[in-house]
């Protein structure tokens, strides 16, 4: 059971989607959405505190129920009540319900008195959860190897023999249940992402600043974004402004390493416990279930493509004009097209548009989440930063939170988050309580399918060639933030976690040295990285989760190739086929290994001909790109 109680998602991210001309079984023209909520409704969780508190007190009433099972696990038979035994499915749904509330009230104000003493609450209960559920793994690993895995092939355990994978792993240690319950405790008590959270979104004092025209301003992360990708300001301007914004973290940068290095600590003992010889290999095992050789194939991949990009860089310094292309020059429109301030709902309704190509239930899912109040639209002085997408258990439809800033580009991020989303829905509809939930792995796929799509749809629709160029600059942009950074936070992630696997601390001055070296070698001689930007590794909040990071980068490559397919297929019938398994995959949850559910979708993960497809499109961009801006000068 300890893998239920266990098994939260929570995904953090940003982002945007892509249009393949000529596939749509259901004309986005017929349907405009309008009056959309954009605010969330926790009371479909819990109509209160007190409804939420009366579960957390529910849950008291559980564990002796569950504990009766002690015991009973040594037969298919026994095994099976205990999965399907009334108590445990509601202890595992009031879990998912009360770790989604929590994450609602925490997102809006993590400061709110309310939601801390929420989140309290739940902690405790959650813990004693799992505590109870101890005796699961070591009353199963008892048996020897041998029978265990006869046990599990069992047919009547199929539809949970995924969840149960460790039980039938040759590697996995066997544990205690006092070594289980230990290891529980400390999971508990290490949670310095959440120290490092109320730091950067609550205490860390943001900058003040001056427009050009005299104006006194915040400089939150939304007026950054919008500096950084405005044309409107010249690029000493922006300079300033980058650099006032990426030194904001430096005062604190020695506490930002002790609570990474804390949490690193914290993982890497978690992997010891469980006989892993890295943080890696446990990270691989048991959060990604892939083979090692994905991790270094994705990372070699983007070694590999590195001097494509940079040929973009140099493309792109030798277009704006610039005697040099600063880092924060990065993100500034290459031509004169300026990108539209639009409503929420024209963004919701032009990024609906791009995903018709996936068809009429996918259209019918994403209509049913965004018409109703699962989504948090708009930025207020102490919500979280950035987007993401929480779906937990099979009562309840995702929730969805948003930072929308007005203008058409954060389209893209909507639809990303709609492709977790949708996902989430797709999956909670069509597997159990134990599949339901995708993994980070899977679930960039989907995320990032949607936001290749919809920038592939603006520049398919683009009527100048200054628009054109705008949003192929905005696809090898998503390509570059995505694939190329990822896959640098991933080497720098890698390197922190052997510094402490060899028994050495995180310096903040070291992590920042490392981290400017590895910029300037991902983005290559035409682009100048100033050294302020050295406590950049400090704003990355996926650092606090175990080999997080690399898995954008495969999502990305995966994505790309999944797109291709239906770019590539010729006739309806070959079109609606690759939606048809694109669905189907969608409808997998977390039923399968990564590798497995992806060759629904038709991706083999570890075939170089997935990497060289996908290094085809995106040198084909690239290409593209370079082209473009040659005649944009002329």
């Amino acid at each position: 059971m300890k893998k239920k109680l266990t098994g939260i998602l929570l995904v953090i991210c940003i982002a945007g989607s892509m249009v393949l001309s000529g596939y749509k079984t259901a004309d986005p023209k017929d349907k405009v959405l309008k009056d959309l909520p954009t605010s969330w409704d926790p009371t479909e969780i819990y109509a209160d505190d007190e409804a939420f508190e009366a579960d957390m007190e529910r849950l008291d009433t559980l564990i002796p129920e569950v504990e009766k099972l002690r015991g009973t696990l040594n037969t298919p038979e026994g095994f099976l009540r205990y999965y399907e035994a009334p108590p445990v499915i509601e202890m595992n749904e009031i879990i998912n319900k009360g770790y989604m509330y929590i994450s609602l009230l925490n997102s809006l104000d993590i400061t709110d008195p309310r939601a801390i003493k929420a989140a309290s609450e739940f902690n405790e209960a959650y813990l004693k959860c799992q505590l109870a559920a101890a005796f699961e793994a070591s009353e199963i690993m008892k048996m020897p190897l041998k029978k265990r895995i006869e046990f599990f092939s069992d047919k009547r355990l199929a539809p949970y023999a995924y969840s149960c994978r460790d039980y039938t792993d040759p590697d996995k240690a066997v544990l205690s249940e006092e070594t289980e319950k230990a290891r529980t405790l400390m999971r508990s008590a290490c949670n310095n992402q959440k120290t490092r959270d109320t730091l950067d979104y609550v205490e860390l004092p943001l900058p003040d600043f001056t427009y050009p025209d005299g104006t006194k301003g915040t400089l939150t992360r939304t007026v950054y974004d919008q500096i950084l990708e405005s044309a409107e300001y010249d690029q000493k301007y922006r300079e300033k402004i980058f650099k006032l914004y990426s030194s904001a973290r430096q005062p604190f940068a020695a506490t930002y390493a002790s609570l990474l290095e804390g949490q690193m600590r914290c993982n890497w003992a978690d992997a010891q416990i469980d006989g892993f010889d890295s943080t890696l290999e446990a990270a691989l095992n048991e959060k990604a279930d892939v083979d090692p050789k994905v991790y270094d194939r994705v990372n070699r991949f983007a070694r590999d493509m590195l001097p494509k990009l940079h040929e973009y860089f140099e493309a792109k310094k030798k277009i704006l004009g610039n005697e040099r292309l600063l880092f924060s020059d990065l993100r500034v429109p290459v031509s004169d097209y300026v990108p539209k301030t639009v409503s929420y709902e024209a963004a919701v309704n032009d990024g609906r548009k791009a995903l018709a190509i996936w068809g009429d239930e996918y259209l019918e899912t994403f209509d049913r989440i965004i018409t109703s109040p699962h989504i948090d639209v708009y930025p207020s002085s102490k919500k979280e930063t950035g987007a993401y997408t929480n779906g937990q258990g099979t009562e309840i439809m995702p929730f969805v939170m948003l930072n929308f800033n007005g203008t058409e580009n954060y389209t893209s991020t909507i639809v990303h988050e709609m492709g977790h989303a949708v996902h989430m829905e797709l999956s909670r509809q069509n597997q159990n309580i134990y599949n339901c939930t995708p993994t980070i792995f899977t679930g960039e796929v989907a995320s990032l399918t949607n936001e290749l799509s919809f920038v592939k749809y603006r520049y398919e629709q683009a009527k100048t060639e200054a628009e054109k160029l705008y949003w192929l600059d905005r696809i090898i942009n998503l390509l570059f933030g995505t694939l190329f950074r990822q896959c640098m936070f991933s080497e720098f992630e890698d390197s922190c976690y052997k510094t402490i696997e060899k028994g050495g601390s995180l310096d903040p001055k070291e992590l920042s040295d490392q981290w400017l070296a590895l910029y300037r070698e991902y983005c290559g001689k035409a682009v100048t990285i100033s050294d302020d930007y050295g406590t950049g590794w400090a704003e990355v909040p996926h650092f606090y989760t175990k080999y997080y990071v690399f898995q954008y980068a495969t999502s990305i490559t995966y994505a790309a190739t999944i797109c291709r397919k239906l770019e590539e297929a010729r006739t309806p019938a070959e079109k609606q086929k690759v939606a048809d398994a694109y669905l189907d995959f969608l409808k997998s949850g977390n039923s399968a290994d990564p590798a497995s559910l992806l060759k629904i979708a038709g991706v083999d993960i570890l075939d170089d001909k997935t990497y060289e497809e996908a290094g085809e499109y995106i040198s084909g961009m690239i290409d593209e790109f370079v082209k473009a801006a040659g005649a944009a000068r002329n």
